[in-house]
């Protein structure tokens, strides 16, 4: 904490000197340096979080603090475009005002809807050719919860208690459930050992995950009874096959690089093939390998103009059913059951736990 401090001392004597500033200037002047003052505080949370909470990411605070930091953060970064905008069209002075009220009451509502637990979402996929025993066979898909000091157990309860609620056949986790270290997260994830289907809890790891230590977590959730994927694949009933790889950023972290065509080696008698896979880039590539693809990473896409971004990175894949081969291949990106505390807000995006069921049928393309 001390050597935290240290690095950065010239940012806090600064903020020490602010008041003197304020005191000797004149009124006009003493508005604009105090809200220069809340505008520097806001842009630096992640310095507080680090100073203060230890973690830049992950930190040590009161739920309610992170919050609050979360919903003053992500105003100011609303704010930034809109200024600029403002100020190319020839805006000055109090006609700014409206634009601040309105970045701080966007965050507002994207940051509640960051927080509140998801909704259940049904989605019906029809596939040519699913064995009849799968006709109706439902699969609960749980991603992205980013469980920590920002998202407690409180929250994850609540998610586990929805899941179990359905009575599923199968639920596949599809990575990024905790930010920070096991041994200070666990306790706000623990409620996931409580998750129960029909045929088993399984999970694959995502890029959060070789982040924080994947070989403890891994462990961690084995204890638990949630077993992980990686390249193989089980088989919850004689017609089908999961698979499951981790994340791309593993051989970054000495983890095992994804290789979808190894995970589905075993899946020799003509099984529906499932692939749970953190991140959906790549889905076009992997012809023939799987028949739906389940995935997550890209939040949604968070709100409206980020998602093109977000799209960008992840191959145009960023929210629900993408059919490169209908009624044959298909691929569902999950926009997450949490939200990443480092921007924390969700905007026309909300939060889901997807309940997928498989269906029979004949899908003719063009239709």
């Amino acid at each position: 904490m001390i050597k935290t401090a240290l690095e950065y001392f010239p940012y806090l004597v600064w903020l020490l000197e602010l008041p003197l500033f304020v005191c000797r200037a004149s009124a006009v002047r003493k508005v604009r340096l105090v809200l220069a003052a809340l505008l520097l505080l806001f842009a630096s949370k992640f310095v507080f979080y680090h100073v203060f909470g230890g973690d830049a990411f992950a930190p040590d605070l009161p739920e309610k603090l992170i919050w609050a930091m979360g919903f003053a953060y992500s105003g100011f970064m609303i704010l930034l475009p809109l200024s600029v905008l403002a100020r190319v069209a020839g805006l000055r002075g109090r006609a700014l005002a409206p634009l601040a009220a309105i970045a701080w009451a966007v965050s507002a509502v994207g940051s509640y809807n960051g927080i509140r637990p998801p909704a259940v979402r049904e989605r019906s996929l029809t596939f040519d050719g699913l064995p009849a025993a799968l006709d109706g066979y439902r699969i609960v898909q749980v991603s992205d919860l980013h469980a920590s000091a920002a998202a407690r157990r409180w929250r994850t309860e609540k998610v586990v208690a929805t899941v179990n609620a359905l009575d599923a056949d199968l639920v596949c986790l599809t990575g990024d459930y905790a930010d920070g270290q096991c041994a200070v997260q666990a306790c706000n994830v623990e409620p996931l050992r409580n998750l129960r289907a029909k045929d088993g809890v399984y999970a694959v790891c995502g890029n959060h995950e070789y982040y924080h230590g994947h070989v403890e977590w891994m462990r961690q959730y084995g204890a638990w009874g949630i077993r992980f994927l990686e390249n193989a694949c089980v088989f919850p009933r004689p017609e089908l096959a999961l698979g499951g790889v981790g994340d791309c950023v593993a051989g970054k972290y000495g983890g095992t690089m994804p290789d979808v065509q190894k995970a589905f080696q075993a899946a020799t008698n003509g099984e529906f093939r499932v692939l749970m896979k953190h991140r959906p880039c790549e889905a076009g590539k992997l012809d023939g390998v799987f028949n739906l693809q389940l995935s997550g990473h890209t939040h949604g896409g968070v709100m409206p103009l980020m998602d093109r971004l977000v799209a960008r990175h992840n191959g145009g894949l960023v929210r629900g059913v993408y059919a490169p081969d209908a009624g044959r291949r298909m691929v569902y990106v999950s926009p997450g059951s949490g939200q990443w505390a480092g921007f924390p807000i969700r905007l026309f995006n909300p939060s889901e736990i997807t309940v997928v069921t498989l269906r029979s049928g004949t899908i003719r393309q063009g239709k």
